[in-house]
């Protein structure tokens, strides 16, 4: 029995089999690599470990681990587990006769499929937030509470503990009614949108801004309508250019893509004006407002627009505990909650009443509030690292590179083409990396990365670039067509 951080693979070691005990070994490690149970970076068992799981002799697994190492299947760090070799390549049409004859290939360049990248692209939350002791405590008492009715809009104590949360947070003074439990962002914005249409006869009509960050845009155009592209400066969303037929706009006032800065008070309060005067309903992306730690987070369109504009407020858990935790809100405005809550309502709830309680009970016992301390702590020391390494040597191959302002753990590098861009955008993907395209800069997001990616990540970066060798100009004729 093979125990690896990803599961257990079963092995059938038999001093009956006419193969050696090492070979025996050595081959149910190829075959769990060549089925995909076993994975490029994978810690496998100590030899100690597997010996006493496969009963053998500790010197019969180091045999085999030996003749895995030889081959490449493994690898082996001074000071570090022995695990899968990470440039191992598979094709599946040739497993079997990798397995058989011991054979394998690697890509030297470090090159992984798309799908293994891990995404720089900015993001909601931060990496690993919430601590297991504490959601350990707060699921063991939302598990020992029966609970009561169940309420389709969300937990009353949870909703109680939101508006308590945004209060104190976001200087947002709101009705529990007026929230609505969500399943996340993207479930959030889908219950808006059936909202808003059930008040029309036909496709609506969305401004989003340009550019923008993706993730929602395409959750508009996963329900059929009309996305309207909406210029942007420094300052957000340009509002003198804003069409009056758009049905609502959806803004990230807290976090401007690509660089997170903040909307000011006074393009705030343009976009209010205007928002009232068009009579179109505003979606307010919060979008990582907890992280801002170097300057006050501007306040939510929601706290400033009064009686005079339709705002939602989306919200999301993933920053304040954990991007695994698929729970977020909506805030109505008082215009529109009741029409929320018949469409959460006809939906049913996506998150269950232990999960909701559990969450009321890590907002309510302040462990949200001393959490984001500790982030914004973690994020200045993560800032001080990209200033002294990554943002010099970036200066070798870019423009102009710069650090968000508000949230601290972004950074966006210009190019002179395209071309270049892409060419270093292949560089980073050679190492397990994947940035966002804004065109001709590459944005950088480290806050949502764990602490051992984002010194491989840094690593990668800066050797890469101190390795000028690695890094040759690109074929501006193809590439400076490439998006």
């Amino acid at each position: 029995m093979l125990c690896t951080s990803e599961g257990i693979v079963l092995i059938d070691v038999s001093p009956a089999n006419p193969q050696p005990l090492p070979a025996q070994i050595a081959a149910a490690v190829r075959a769990a690599v060549a089925n995909g149970t076993l994975r490029p970076g994978d810690t496998v068992p100590s030899t100690r470990a597997l010996a006493m799981q496969a009963k053998v002799s500790r010197g019969t697994v180091v045999s085999a681990y030996e003749q895995l190492i030889s081959e490449g299947y493994l690898l082996a760090s001074q000071g570090a587990p022995t695990r899968v070799h990470p440039d191992l390549v598979l094709a599946p049409h040739t497993q079997q006769r990798k397995q058989a004859t011991g054979k394998v290939t690697h890509n030297k360049r470090g090159n992984r499929r798309k799908q293994e990248l891990i995404s720089l692209k900015p993001a909601p939350g931060t990496a690993g937030l919430i601590r297991p002791a504490a959601w350990h405590a707060a699921w063991r008492e939302a598990a020992s509470d029966s609970g009561g009715r169940v309420d389709k809009a969300g937990q009353v104590e949870l909703r109680d503990a939101i508006a308590e949360h945004l209060r104190v947070a976001r200087s947002l003074a709101v009705d529990p009614g007026n929230v609505v439990v969500t399943g996340g962002s993207r479930e959030g914005l889908m219950l808006i949108l059936l909202t808003l249409a059930s008040h029309s006869s036909g496709r609506l009509r969305i401004g989003v801004e340009s550019p923008g960050h993706p993730g929602l845009q395409r959750v508009i155009e996963a329900a059929g309508h009309e996305i309207v592209p909406c210029p942007t400066d420094s300052h957000g969303v340009c509002v003198d250019t804003l069409p009056a037929t758009l049905d609502a706009i959806l803004v990230t006032p807290a976090h401007l893509y690509p660089l997170g800065g903040a909307m000011p008070v006074a393009r705030r309060s343009q976009l209010l004006r205007w928002a009232a005067e068009t009579s179109t309903s505003i979606i307010e992306d919060d979008f990582n407002a907890e992280l801002r730690y170097r300057t006050a987070p501007q306040p939510t369109l929601a706290a400033i627009a009064g009686d005079g504009a339709d705002v939602f407020t989306l919200g999301t858990f993933s920053t304040l505990l954990s991007r695994e935790l698929a729970a977020g809100y909506v805030v109505a405005s008082n215009s529109q909650a009741e029409a929320l809550g018949r469409t959460r309502q006809v939906l049913g709830m996506p998150v269950s009443a232990v999960t909701q309680r559990a969450i009321a009970s890590l907002l309510r016992g302040g462990y949200v509030r001393r959490n984001t301390k500790a982030t914004h702590a973690r994020l200045a020391k993560r800032r001080a690292i990209l200033e002294s390494r990554v943002v010099p040597a970036l200066a070798k191959v870019a423009s102009h590179a710069q650090l968000s302002d508000g949230t601290g753990a972004d950074l966006i590098a210009h190019f002179p083409t395209r071309g270049h861009r892409n060419d270093f955008a292949g560089v980073l993907a050679r190492s397990g990396f994947e940035a966002g395209r804004a065109d001709t800069a590459l944005t950088m997001s480290f806050a949502h990365l764990s602490d051992q990616d984002f010194n491989r990540a840094i690593n990668a970066i800066v050797e890469t670039l101190e390795n000028t060798d690695s890094y040759s100009e690109p074929e501006t004729t193809s590439a400076e067509t490439t998006r």
